[in-house]
């Protein structure tokens, strides 16, 4: 297995000893959202919808923020979720980067690797103050990942524009949000077919 997955019996690295940016790495790089597509949000609703102040600066913390980490207790994965990011994980590096906040790393890596038996890098947000869709547009483009699973529609708009692909979950609150390079999935797996063709144009071999 590449340095970016790893499965079997998983020790927790801290954020300075393992990196989502490797040298000279061999394989692409898949980035994953965790809540709406690896993870069900909860009571199964996705709240996401356009909004055009994006990537303006929260004026005031959600009044779950101090608790946030709670949100998280006994979540299941999306259907498909464990299988598509095997099957992805074979042939591309993955990392997960996800606005939740540095708080939840500990209960967010335990559910990781508990539910998926892995061990990805993970980022997570460490400010209220900056949108989780200006964070994500902030923080994935430098890894120069080759696409991203994403369920938020601002984030998949604001991604698309700077990263060569993104699958966007299908929810019902992110229906109309339409671009070259934002291709529509119903689990996780279905992104494969896309991957491994467009792996190949890269000149990138996914495998």
């Amino acid at each position: 297995m590449s340095e970016g997955y790893r499965t079997g019996r998983v020790k927790r690295q801290t954020r300075s000893s393992r990196s989502i940016c490797r040298v000279g790495r061999s394989r692409p790089l898949v980035t994953f959202d965790i809540d709406g597509v690896l993870c069900r949000n909860p009571l199964g609703v996705n709240p996401g919808r356009v909004s055009a102040d994006a990537t303006s600066p929260s004026r005031l913390p959600r009044p779950t923020w101090p608790f946030e980490r709670w949100l998280y207790l006994r979540r299941q994965p999306m259907p498909g979720a464990v299988e598509g990011f095997h099957a992805v994980a074979e042939r591309f590096d993955c990392a997960v980067v996800s606005a939740r906040g540095e708080g939840a790393r500990p209960l967010t890596e335990d559910w990781i690797a508990r539910t998926f038996g892995a061990s990805p890098p993970i980022r997570l947000r460490t400010s209220w103050r900056e949108r989780s869709s200006a964070f994500k547009a902030r923080v994935i483009p430098p890894l120069q990942p080759l696409a991203h699973f994403e369920d938020d529609p601002n984030t998949a708009l604001l991604l698309a524009e700077r990263i060569p692909h993104v699958f966007l979950i299908d929810w019902p609150r992110n229906r109309g949000i339409e671009g070259a390079n934002i291709h529509r999935i119903e689990r996780i797996a279905d992104a494969l077919p896309i991957l491994d063709a467009v792996a190949g144009d890269s000149g990138v071999p996914g495998s």
